[in-house]
């Protein structure tokens, strides 16, 4: 008799075929597709529940958790709609009991999965990128990193969002103190963390930077300095594991991120005028409007960045979904009147990638290795 773990695998496996023949036919992954995904994953969790393979809570905190990863993932721009509803129905409908015997932090799906998916994803686009270049090509990529104009400000608001981060960190670290609270010390980077993003968020979007730079650092870096003695293995103590992090994060998602920008440019964007943008295109720059203090408006593009939903001006983002059918008939108007000479009505285009295959990779992976790829080495 077929178990229902080997049949909510069969499931998962074919609905993540289908998705993948549609993303390469028709370049979309249908509603009845992932859908239906969801559908079985939420009734693979009761079944769980039902049979003492999951608690319930459990199963709420990965229904719930699930949720809000590919949420995060489709609000920064990172997934379309279609992958990031694939991506959660995926998660729900892997059976709670192939993880059992896994490590703690491999027996969370939803994470697990998203590891798999992007991991072996960029070693395969950078090895292909490197491939592709040669060493002139990869000089120029990297040195178009300290060309940027606004290279300068972009490593202040670095060295100003670390002094945050670090005397955040030894609030809160006091904070719990004074409350007799005993954590370790990953709950006490993810209240760091969370406290961090949290904050950096509404001050950007209520325009704070200034503020935040000028005097709440001040007080940073004095709290830092009264509270912490003043010997070498105090201060390496206290703020040497977030330091490693977020120079971590520095290496990856700034010079790392720019540098595989700057090589994807060169071998896989191209240049098309804006009257030649068809639906479906996937811009590898953003337009951005302006308005001056004399109430003049105008155009500018920037690079590849995370699109920001909550902000207006960008007229155009990089969205994964690509250019709908209105965004280019307000584009091919501006160009008409003219907003655009400054840049002389063309915008780069990325490469279209089809998701669904790499999604389906990451979901053999996780099956294959019951956990992130690389436990399985």
């Amino acid at each position: 008799m077929l178990s229902y773990q080997n049949l909510f695998i069969s499931l998962l496996l074919l609905f993540c075929c289908y998705a993948t023949y549609t993303d390469l036919r028709e370049r979309k992954i249908k509603n009845v597709c992932s859908y239906g995904l969801i559908y079985a994953g939420i009734l693979s969790q009761v079944v769980a529940v039902l049979s003492g393979s999951s608690d319930l809570l459990n199963s709420i905190f990965t229904v719930v958790g699930g949720f809000l990863i590919v949420i995060a993932l489709y609000w920064f721009g990172i997934f379309a709609a279609g992958d990031a509803k694939l991506v959660w129905g995926a998660s729900l409908l892997m059976p709670a009991d192939l993880f059992s015997e896994a490590a703690a932090y491999a027996q969370y799906t939803p994470t697990t999965l998203v590891i798999n998916i992007f991991v072996p994803y960029c070693m395969i686009l950078v090895t292909y990128l490197c491939l592709k270049t040669d060493v002139r090509q990869k000089s120029q990529a990297f040195m178009s990193i300290f060309r940027q104009e606004d290279f300068r400000k972009q490593i202040f608001e670095r060295v100003f969002s670390l002094i945050f981060l670090l005397g955040l960190r030894q609030f809160v670290m006091l904070s719990l103190r004074w409350l007799g609270i005993e954590l370790g010390l990953w709950h006490q980077l993810l209240i760091v963390f969370s406290l961090y993003f949290t904050l950096s968020y509404y001050v950007k979007r209520l325009g704070l930077e200034r503020v935040r730079n000028y005097v709440v650092c001040v007080v940073m870096i004095e709290l830092m300095v009264i509270t912490t003695p003043w010997t070498l293995s105090a201060w390496s103590e206290t703020y040497v594991p977030l330091l490693k992090i977020y120079l971590l994060y520095l290496a990856v998602f700034f010079f790392g991120r720019h540098f595989i920008a700057n090589l994807d440019s060169i071998v896989l964007d191209r240049e098309v005028d804006i009257s030649d943008l068809k639906e479906g295109m996937v811009p590898a720059e953003q337009i951005v409007k302006t308005e001056g203090d004399d109430g003049e408006i105008t155009y500018s593009k920037e690079g590849f960045a995370l699109p920001n939903v909550l902000n207006s001006n960008i007229i155009l983002g990089t969205l994964p979904g690509g250019v709908s059918k209105e965004k280019i008939a307000e584009l091919k108007q501006l160009a008409a009147d003219g907003e655009f000479e400054v840049f002389d009505n063309t915008i780069r285009i990325q490469h279209s990638l089809r998701f669904a295959p790499v999604i389906c990779l990451g979901v053999i992976l996780t099956l294959l290795c019951r956990g992130p790829f690389f436990t399985f080495f």
